[in-house]
């Protein structure tokens, strides 16, 4: 098993589970591992329960390796859907939605599935025993706090399976006696939204984390969360709402859309909610490369290749889109003809197999990612890059999207994206008459929006799932709208589960 090292104040999050060492880190194989009576002594040891917590977001199906956002072989969101595709040593896991090869016995079932329940119970456990360890061992606000980032966490790991699986079993203790069925996905999302909701208007969380605790959750990122849950489960006015609360409490965008994804963004004023990472062990680099770059020089970036529809969706530099546009094809390859954050996330254009008639170029375009590829860092060979899973542009688009799904003043929408547009290093024109119109509504417009800026971020595939565009779930093999709405239920959970049942899209009643 290998060994975990936390001291969840300086939470970092890395790719072999093993945390710079300190003198009152807690050094043990799973502190989630270990007895109620023998544990819950004081604030140091309910901290490093915590920090197992937090560690399951590293997990393989969470934000590290296979499936997510983070790996670069499914950067657009589980390296499907209409963004991205893999160049390289494609095993049948990576592949299962690719090639709509998605089963109940699939390895990438099973990861997800696994992952996320791992995380509920630790989080189950931190929820029934840190209020019992009373005043003499822990002060109260410490114990609040504790609890409120459990409950974040547990929320966390909940809309994801929601998300995926949809009707799963809600668990709230740390173990159970017999058999568990599924909860609907409205009654799961009702408990963890109202859960959640109780801590984030409680005194549990601070409103915003120091730079010194980053990779903890606050207030900002629990009423973030909470939005997201919202918004992917149709609520607009509570999504909308939720929204508002974090714009109150006064976050910023990052200026520098390039600095924002590289070591010196880490801090940045708009990130909400990241996962941390370390490329270096008591000192010496960790040679598995960095948590999202996947560089070895200044000229190597990830070999993953955009697809042409991802490249095409972003606007000429005067925000006509490409069938609109002065612009001719060559030109358009040049990044100062296009919208900046087209040559900050993608890097080595070019337009290829131009001779064959049967593809346009709009098809045949190529390139790799750029994003997360930190060449600013040239005295060692690995960056110290978070992944950022909440941040505040995200933020705007989703007040923005529950609005346009909510019939809300089109003038506000419009406002949120220009915000994320009026970026300093970005500068791409206002959302106009025009362009809502080519759309075919300003709900498209926001589509469009959170596609080109967010892109890479491990967003698409949730996207897509929500907004019902089910065709474009798999680059290369779409199983229909039914079994693209679902993930079917692992099979070692049926058999192990005697009380669960198949969801009817897979074979079950």
């Amino acid at each position: 098993m290998k060994r975990i090292k936390i001291q969840l104040v300086t939470l970092i999050i890395g790719l072999g589970f093993i945390l710079p060492s300190c003198s009152d880190f807690l050094d043990q194989e799973n502190p989630s591992s270990a007895s109620s009576g023998s544990y819950w002594n004081n604030k140091q040891e309910a901290e490093a329960m915590l920090g197992g917590c937090y560690g399951v977001l590293q997990q393989q199906g969470l934000y590290f390796n296979y499936y997510n956002g983070a790996d670069p072989r499914a950067l657009d969101g589980f390296g499907t859907t209409d963004g991205s595709s893999g160049w390289w040593f494609w095993s049948p896991a990576d592949n299962a939605l690719s090639w709509g090869q998605l089963s109940p016995s699939q390895e990438l079932v099973e990861v997800v599935w696994d992952a996320c329940y791992k995380g509920i119970a630790r989080c189950n456990e931190i929820i029934l025993y840190v209020p019992q360890m009373g005043p003499d061992k822990i002060e109260q606000a410490d114990a609040d706090r504790i609890v409120g980032e459990a409950k974040f966490l547990r929320a966390f790991f909940y809309n994801y399976l929601t998300s995926l699986y949809r009707d799963v079993p809600l668990s709230t203790e740390p173990t159970s006696t017999g058999y568990i069925s599924k909860s609907s996905k409205a009654d799961v999302v009702q408990f963890i939204t109202e859960d959640l909701k109780k801590v984030v208007e409680s005194d549990a969380l601070p409103d915003k984390i120091s730079a010194e605790e980053r990779g903890r959750a606050d207030k900002g990122a629990a009423w973030a969360l909470l939005c997201r849950i919202y918004l992917y489960n149709q609520k607009w006015a509570e999504a909308a709402s939720a929204a508002q609360k974090v714009i109150d409490l006064g976050y910023n965008l990052e200026d520098n859309y390039l600095k924002l994804f590289s070591e010196a963004g880490n801090n940045s004023q708009e990130v909400l909610f990241a996962v941390r990472f370390s490329a270096t062990i008591d000192g010496t680099e960790n040679k598995m490369r960095g948590f999202l770059s996947t560089r070895n020089n200044e000229n190597y970036y990830t070999p993953i290749t955009v697809t042409g529809d991802l490249l095409n969706e972003y606007y000429d530099k005067n925000g006509k889109t490409l069938s609109k546009t002065s612009f001719t094809s060559e030109e358009l390859l040049d990044p100062a003809n296009r919208d900046p954050r087209w040559g900050y996330n993608f890097i080595g254009i070019e337009e290829t197999w131009k001779s064959d008639d049967w593809i346009n170029w709009y098809q045949v375009l190529s390139g790799h990612i750029n994003k997360y590829q930190d060449y600013t860092v040239t005295e060692k060979f690995y960056d110290d890059q978070d992944y950022y899973v909440i941040r505040y542009a995200d933020v705007l688009l989703m007040r923005a999207e529950a609005l346009a799904n909510s019939s809300g003043s089109q003038s506000e929408i419009e406002g949120l994206i220009n915000q994320v547009r009026d970026r300093a290093s970005v500068r791409m024109p206002h959302v106009t008459a025009a362009e809502i119109s080519e759309a075919g509504g300003i709900l498209n417009v926001v589509k469009h929006e959170r596609r080109v800026e967010l892109a890479f971020e491990g967003h698409r595939y949730f996207d897509l799932k929500r907004w019902g565009e089910y065709n474009k779930l798999s680059e290369y093999a779409y199983v229909g709208e039914a079994k693209s709405q679902v993930w079917p239920i692992p099979q070692k959970e049926l058999d192990n589960n005697k009380a669960l049942t198949q969801a009817p899209e897979w074979g079950g009643e």
